[in-house]
């Protein structure tokens, strides 16, 4: 006697009533914000220009939007891949009057940094503002840059740079 009970009406219902609240929630459309992406492979150290950036809608809140005024990328950014805060420093150049001085760098240190210069054998100390970022050694622990320093600390901060006397503080 199967055919004498009554059909589910109540969770056919109930299926149709959970099929469309699902449909109308992915047809509502979620609000969206353009965000930055990587154009094109952008060396560390490089000016990021408009011509770098290519701008894609993401979800409000995914992500968060670097300052993109000047911007430097303070790491590697391969194609594609998001412009992060964290890879994204302001081009502050050289201070007026002050020298770029070629230093060996800690391992990561992003351009903008602000350092402490200390010669060993000078006792000399200087503070000092990366402004570029060299190429690795694949035989040091070190990355050479340029480090922008006062003018009455450059040349000795330059003599111990090259004799290898230089001690680099990195601020956090």
């Amino acid at each position: 006697m199967f055919w004498l009970t009554r059909p589910p009406y109540l969770r056919w219902a109930a299926a149709a009533l959970i099929f469309l609240a699902a449909l109308g929630w992915d047809l509502q459309g979620r609000s969206g914000s353009p965000y930055p992406f990587a154009a094109q492979s952008i060396t560390a150290g490089a000016p990021i220009t408009e011509g770098d950036v290519e701008w894609r809608t993401m979800p409000d809140g995914v992500l968060t939007l670097p300052d993109l005024n000047a911007p430097v990328a303070t790491r590697a950014i391969a194609q594609g891949e998001p412009i992060l805060p964290s890879a994204v420093g302001a081009d502050q150049g050289i201070p007026n009057g002050w020298w770029a001085v070629s230093v060996s760098l800690p391992t990561a240190t992003p351009i903008g940094a602000s350092v402490r210069l200390i010669s060993t054998e000078r006792a000399v100390q200087s503070e000092g503002i990366v402004i570029a970022l060299g190429t690795s050694d694949l035989l040091s622990i070190a990355e050479a840059g340029l480090v922008a320093v006062p003018p009455e600390h450059a040349a000795a901060i330059a003599t111990a740079a090259a004799e290898g006397t230089l001690i680099v503080l990195v601020a956090p």
